[in-house]
C-alpha cells in the first residue's frame, strides 16, 4: 500500500514530556515484575482484524487527546481534553493553559460526515455557567462513564483557578451530561449549556488518570491519583491506590450520590495512566460482569506496573500474588512461570473488547501508544522470538489482545499496528496514547459495552468501530530528542474484524475493503 503523510506543519513545536520518557532508563527491575510473559504472534484465534485510516478532510474535526467522550443516537460527543502534545503546556511557562485545554462541545456523526461546535465561555450566552464551572468539565485526563444517555465525569488535572492562570491541580468534581439536551444545544438548539449539567463535589471524586466504570448501578472510581501544582515529568501524585465505589441519585434537581465505600489501599495498586475495561467471564452457567486492570505507572522506582488486577462487581480488587517473579528449577528467573506480566501497551490507549461466550474467553484489544516491548524480527537487538525491550517505554503503533480465557489464566497476543503514516520528512507516525474508541452504533454488544463476538457473522468483515484521537508522535522517543514532536491528533482509523470460521492465526490487514455492519444486541 502506499503510506500516507502528513504535514510536519500539524505538529506542535513542542517536545514530547511524556510521564513515561520523563523517568529515563527504566529497566524492568524497576518495575512491578524483573521479567514479562512471552506474547504470541501468529496464535490461533477465532477473529481476524482490520485497521484502516478514513479521510475526513472534508470534515472540521479537533485535534484533541485526554478528552472525556460519550455517544448519543450514533455521534460521538467531546468535551474537555488537550489541542497539544501530552505535558507541552508547561515547556512555555508564557502559555496559558486555557489556550491548550478545549473549551468547545464537538459532536461529530462520523456516517454522516459531518460535525458540530459550540463554546462553553461564560463570555458566549449559551454557555450560562460559571468560569469555575467551565474549568471544572474541561480539564484533561478525567475519568467517565456512560450510563443510558448520561454522560459522568470526574476530576481530570488543568487550570483549577479563573484568577490565577498558573495554578493547577486536580478536581473533586463529579459532573452528569444529559446527552441528548447537550448535542441539542451544541447543534445550536435553543437554552444553555447549563441546562444539560448537574455537579457535586467532594474529595471523592479527586482523582485524576483513573478509570470510571458502571457495573450492576455501582460506580467505581478504579486507581489514578490526585496532583496538584505544575506538573512536572518525574513527580508523582498522592496514588488512591483503591477502588471507590459510589452510587447516583437519579431523582432531584440536585446531583447527588451515596459512597458505599473503598477498597483498602495497596502498594500494588499504585497505578495511573493506565488500561482499565469492563469485561465478562462465565462462572457455573451465569455471565459474571467484571472490571479488569492492566499495566500503567509508576512503581515506587519508577518503572510499570505488569500484573492484571481484577474487580469485581462490588468494588473488590484482588491481584494475583503467587509467582510474580517465579524461579526454574535452576534457581533463574523465568517469563514463562509463575502469573500473567504484561509485557506491551501498557499505557492507556484505545480499545475495546470482544466476548467469545462460546469458549468463555474474553479479549480486550490495545490498540497503540506506549509500550515495553515491540515486535521488529529484523532488529539485530531483537531476542529470539524477535521483539526488543526498551526500558524508555517508547510510543508504538503496534496491536495486541488481552486474552483471559475461562479457566483464569491470561495470554498476550500480537496482532499487528497500525497503517503507515508519515511526515512530509518522511517520519513514521506513532498513534494510539490517550485515544478513545467509538462503538459503532450497530455493533451487537452485552450490557457492559463488550462486543458479541459470536453474533459477528462467520467469514464477514463487521465495522465494530472506530480510533479517534490521541496523542501523535514522530518518533519512538521524542523526550530529550531534538527532532522529536508530539501533538494532538485528529485522525479517524476505521477497526473491521472477521469472525473466523475457526481458530486461525490473526492477520492484521490495512487495505482498503468494503464493510458490512452487524446488528445490535445486548444480553
Amino acid at each position: 500500500m502506499t503510506p500516507h503523510r502528513i504535514s510536519q506543519q500539524t505538529l506542535v513545536a513542542a517536545l514530547f514530556l511524556s510521564a513515561l520518557s520523563a523517568a529515563a532508563s527504566v529497566a524492568m527491575a524497576d518495575s512491578q515484575t524483573a521479567t514479562v510473559s512471552p506474547v504470541v504472534v501468529g496464535g490461533d484465534l477465532p477473529y481476524r482484524l482490520s485497521v484502516r485510516r478514513l479521510d475526513y478532510s472534508d470534515v472540521e474535526l479537533p485535534s484533541l487527546h485526554s478528552f472525556a467522550a460519550g455517544e448519543y443516537d450514533g455521534q460521538w460527543v467531546l468535551i474537555g481534553g488537550l489541542t497539544n502534545g501530552l505535558h507541552g503546556f508547561d515547556i512555555d511557562q508564557g502559555t496559558i493553559p486555557e489556550s491548550k485545554q478545549n473549551r468547545d462541545v464537538w459532536v461529530i456523526d462520523p456516517e454522516t460526515r459531518q460535525s458540530w461546535r459550540r463554546t462553553l465561555d461564560p463570555a458566549d450566552a449559551g454557555s450560562g455557567l460559571t468560569d469555575l464551572e467551565v474549568l471544572s468539565i474541561t480539564p484533561a485526563n478525567t475519568e467517565f462513564e456512560q450510563v443510558g444517555d448520561r454522560l459522568y465525569v470526574t476530576g481530570g488535572y488543568g487550570d483549577n483557578d479563573p484568577n490565577d492562570d498558573t495554578a493547577r491541580g486536580t478536581f473533586g468534581v463529579l459532573s452528569e451530561f444529559d446527552l441528548s439536551g447537550l448535542v441539542d444545544w451544541a447543534k445550536g438548539g435553543a437554552g444553555q449549556a447549563s441546562d444539560h449539567l448537574r455537579q457535586v463535589e467532594d474529595e471523592l471524586f479527586q482523582v485524576t488518570g483513573g478509570s470510571l466504570h458502571e457495573v450492576d448501578g455501582k460506580m467505581h472510581l478504579v486507581f489514578g491519583q490526585d496532583y496538584e501544582g505544575r506538573y512536572r515529568g518525574r513527580l508523582n501524585g498522592e496514588y488512591t491506590k483503591q477502588v471507590r465505589t459510589f452510587t447516583i441519585e437519579a431523582d432531584g434537581a440536585d446531583l447527588e450520590f451515596t459512597h458505599l465505600g473503598s477498597s483498602t489501599p495497596e502498594e500494588h495498586y499504585r497505578r495511573r495512566d493506565l488500561n482499565v475495561y469492563s469485561s465478562l467471564s462465565v462462572e457455573g452457567d451465569q455471565l459474571v460482569e467484571g472490571i479488569t486492570v492492566l499495566s500503567g505507572v509508576f512503581t515506587e522506582t519508577d518503572g510499570i506496573w505488569t500484573v492484571p488486577v481484577e474487580i469485581t462487581a462490588d468494588g473488590v480488587p484482588t491481584q494475583a500474588d503467587g509467582g510474580l517473579d517465579a524461579m526454574n528449577a535452576g534457581g533463574v528467573l523465568d517469563a514463562e512461570a509463575g502469573v500473567f506480566k504484561q509485557a506491551m501497551n501498557n499505557y492507556h490507549s484505545a480499545k475495546f473488547g470482544l466476548f467469545d461466550e462460546s469458549t468463555g474467553s474474553m479479549h480486550e484489544v490495545l490498540l497503540g501508544g506506549i509500550t515495553y516491548l515491540e515486535y521488529d524480527p529484523t532488529n539485530p537487538a531483537a531476542d529470539a522470538d524477535g521483539f526488543v525491550a526498551d526500558g524508555d517505554f517508547p510510543n508504538t503503533n503496534q496491536i495486541t489482545s488481552v486474552i483471559r480465557n475461562s479457566d483464569g489464566s491470561y495470554e498476550q497476543h500480537y496482532l499487528g499496528e497500525f497503517p503507515e503514516m508519515y511526515t512530509l520528512d518522511g517520519e513514521r507516525m506513532r498513534f494510539g496514547a490517550n485515544a478513545e474508541f467509538f462503538l459503532t452504533h450497530d455493533v451487537a454488544t452485552y450490557d457492559n459495552g463488550v462486543i458479541d463476538l459470536d453474533a459477528l457473522t462467520i467469514g464477514q468483515e463487521s465495522h465494530v468501530g472506530y480510533v479517534y484521537g490521541g496523542l501523535i508522535a514522530n518518533a519512538p522517543h521524542v523526550f530529550g530528542n531534538p527532532i522529536g514532536l508530539s501533538s494532538a491528533s485528529g485522525e479517524i482509523w476505521e477497526v473491521v474484524v472477521m469472525r473466523a470460521p475457526e481458530p486461525a492465526g490473526l492477520l492484521l490487514v490495512a487495505t482498503p475493503l468494503a464493510v458490512a455492519l452487524g446488528c445490535r444486541r445486548r444480553v
